[in-house]
């Protein structure tokens, strides 16, 4: 699966999804391997972009045109700033799931990293607003059996994300059911038969 958003590992490969972050040691002896590489779309950053340009240009015109005096010019970085800090925020959140776990990384001042193991998910969840279904982005949310939860914000193709995350999560518990439909009608269908069989004899 293509890598959404952009990425700030020092260690990832350019464009390779199953490239290790340097914020998420794996357990190597247990063959742990990263299936799953994301991050926020940085479009969501262009509302508050757009703020801060329409903000810059207003308080630039009222200083031009004398409504505001020229001092109001030192006001022009906390219009800014918003929009400074949405996209350090967002190009600093990283999303993973290997075999095992499933990893976030965010932080603006710091990092902070929270895992949580595959077996212990309880359920999955999409959420779309109507913006994200037209052009494709969402949220994934990951909630355990303990209550607490783990959010995939705004990222891209979030449905394969989660059937990924199910995918891996079924593995693990042994809760996927060999075998594709077809087979399993085929076999319903031979049972049938051997039952119609076994009543006419009888």
């Amino acid at each position: 699966m293509a890598e959404s958003g952009g990425s700030s590992d020092a260690t990832a490969a350019p464009g390779d999804p199953t490239a290790v972050p340097d914020w998420l040691p794996l357990e190597s002896e247990g063959g742990e391997r990263i299936r799953w590489r994301g991050s926020p779309r940085i479009q969501t950053v262009l509302p508050w972009a757009a703020f801060a340009l329409v903000g810059t240009v207003a308080v630039l015109a009222a200083v031009v045109t004398e409504v505001l005096p020229a001092l109001a010019v030192v006001g022009i970085p906390i219009v800014v700033a918003p929009a400074l800090w949405q996209y350090a925020r967002v190009s600093r959140t990283a999303f993973v799931v290997t075999n095992s776990v499933a990893a976030t990384r965010h932080g603006v001042l710091g990092i902070r990293v929270r895992t949580v193991s595959l077996e212990r998910i309880q359920n999955t969840t999409v959420e779309q607003d109507p913006i994200g279904r037209l052009v494709g982005y969402g949220t994934v949310t990951i909630e355990t059996a303990s209550g607490s939860e783990l959010a995939f914000w705004n990222v891209e193709e979030p449905a394969r994300i989660r059937e990924r995350l199910e995918a891996e999560r079924e593995r693990l518990t042994g809760d996927e059911i060999p075998g594709r439909p077809e087979q399993w009608g085929a076999i319903l269908e031979e049972v049938r038969e051997w039952r119609r069989v076994t009543e006419r004899r009888s």
